[in-house]
């Protein structure tokens, strides 16, 4: 089991110097790579494993990195994009849940995912305190804060759907799974629209990708009703 605030935030790629940087301007700890979590109990190295060539390799020594497309958990496939549940520190809280946006294969041979992170209204915290108004149970934010976390975190994979603002959201009997409509700022603890002039040009097109592929999901959904002012 792990927590957010424990994973182990570290570079999977050439721009490690980079990467530390940007993680501890986050705010967020920073532990050394050999304190790692280590596997659940009843965990078998045969129960994990990556599937296919490597993508690439990185660094060296002790340091080095293979890369993969995709990996194999307790016979289920995960691969880059997919959305997942992870487990909690303990089970008195909800599941984690991230995007993969990277599989490594240490020198030890341990599996690792960095992913970014979705927070639950409850969760994300308020510059000016209290509490974020939520259109929906199912309400997700999304973030660019980036972890490294061992694969066998992963529960199973699960829908998250990016819904424009102006459009009606998806009835939970038709499209189960949760819903985004807000990317929260981990520094600034703000929320952004996804069509706010505060993305670089990679952010942005990450974002309108994830919409593209949820309304290939979900259909044409309406737009919402105009709202009517009433003015004396």
């Amino acid at each position: 089991m792990v927590s957010r605030r424990k994973f182990i935030q570290v570079a999977s790629s050439d721009d490690e110097e980079d990467f530390v940087a940007e993680t501890r301007s986050q705010g967020q700890n920073s532990r050394r790579p050999e304190d790692d979590e280590t596997p659940p109990e009843g965990v078998k190295p045969d129960d994990v494993k990556p599937v296919g060539e490597p993508v690439k390799v990185t660094s060296r020594g002790r340091w080095k990195r293979t890369h993969y497309g995709q990996f194999e958990y307790k016979g289920d496939r995960y691969k880059l994009e997919d959305t997942v549940l992870l487990r909690s520190e303990d089970n008195t809280q909800k599941p984690y849940i991230a995007i993969i946006k990277d599989i490594t294969q240490k020198q030890d041979g341990r599996m690792m995912i960095l992913g970014h992170w979705f927070y639950r209204p409850e969760e994300a915290k308020k510059k000016d305190g209290g509490n974020w108004e939520v259109n929906d149970p199912r309400e997700l934010f999304y973030s660019f804060h980036r972890n490294e976390f061992p694969v066998e975190s992963v529960m199973h994979k699960c829908v998250v759907n990016f819904v424009p603002d102006h459009k009606q959201l998806p009835k939970r009997r038709d499209n189960p799974g949760f819903i985004v409509q807000k990317v929260y700022d981990t520094v600034e603890k703000k929320l952004w629209n996804f069509t706010d002039k505060v993305y670089d040009d990679a952010k942005q097109h990450e974002i309108d990708l994830f919409v593209e592929k949820s309304v290939a999901r979900l259909g044409d959904l309406p737009d919402l009703e105009p709202k009517l002012y009433h003015f004396i």
